[in-house]
């Protein structure tokens, strides 16, 4: 089994403190829950975990290696699913899943086949020629968690990944974490669905920016969230307005980096 991602005295202070002297371990193998209002510092905790942000103060760490790198970039064991899923609009949701084992090194064949796997594993194989602007919030959200799946990382962290779905899908993509979990991966998992937290090995509470062990039953009020808006725009920074933190998909930058590269290899054949 891997390692811990360890969260070490981490402060993160923006316009105001959104992480205040946060010690906790994400541990391998289990699925961890993070609940809390809007604002209340889960996204930023995550974007922390992840490196894509650099605290203001302590660290986070995986196996004993650094997560902030000074890019923005996270480490190659690192995968997110993102509350906006941070796909691209003008790709198909096999090209979106495929970009980033591309961008992990994989080569287009392998990577074109693993992208249709993963999106079997969610059941939409069938939508893996539909561009992303033509699918429903459901469909994209699962998209975005079969592109964070497949890479086989070692530390998988997930922004709301059950907002958009039913609940059969749902229960779908909670068995797939457990999966993640099973194999080793620390799987942290930021929701305000009782039914996600109640799935969950663990569970921490975020409040105005600290966390706290929640053992009593779950209270399905303090999960009630406003509406949330689909993409409409290429390529969108992630950020949680009330977090005021402002962080781009490390998938979509990869994309932007290398789609002069790899449009040749994306084009389908025409017809003779």
């Amino acid at each position: 089994m891997s390692g811990d991602l360890r969260i070490s005295g981490v402060t993160y202070v923006l316009s105001r403190t959104l992480l205040d002297d946060i010690d906790i371990d994400f541990r391998a193998g289990e699925v961890t829950a993070l609940s809390g209002p809007s604002g209340s510092g889960k996204t930023t905790l995550l974007s922390v975990a992840g490196g894509l942000i650099e605290p203001t103060r302590g660290s986070a760490s995986y196996d004993g290696r650094p997560m902030w790198q000074g890019t923005g970039d996270p480490r190659p064991e690192v995968a997110f699913v993102l509350q906006v899923y941070g796909l691209v609009p003008i790709l198909s949701a096999r090209e979106n899943v495929s970009v980033a084992l591309r961008a992990r090194g994989v080569r287009p064949g392998e990577a074109d086949e693993r992208a249709e796997a993963a999106l079997a594993r969610f059941h939409i194989a069938d939508l893996g020629d539909r561009q992303v602007e033509e699918l429903s919030g459901g469909q994209m959200q699962r998209v975005a968690l079969a592109r964070g799946l497949c890479v086989g990382s070692q530390v998988l962290l997930a922004d709301e990944p059950t907002s958009e779905l039913d609940e059969g899908n749902r229960g779908l993509v909670l068995a797939e974490l457990r999966k993640e979990a099973d194999r080793g991966a620390v799987v942290v998992v930021a929701t305000h669905d009782p039914a996600v937290v109640d799935a969950c090995d663990r569970h921490y509470v975020s409040d105005e920016g600290r966390l706290t062990d929640h053992v009593a039953p779950v209270d399905a009020s303090q999960f009630a969230h406003p509406e949330r808006r689909l993409i409409e725009e290429a390529a969108p920074p992630h950020f949680e307005e009330d977090d005021e933190v402002r962080v781009e998909e490390p998938a979509v930058r990869a994309a932007s980096r290398q789609r002069a590269v790899d449009d040749a290899a994306f084009r389908r054949p025409t017809d003779a």
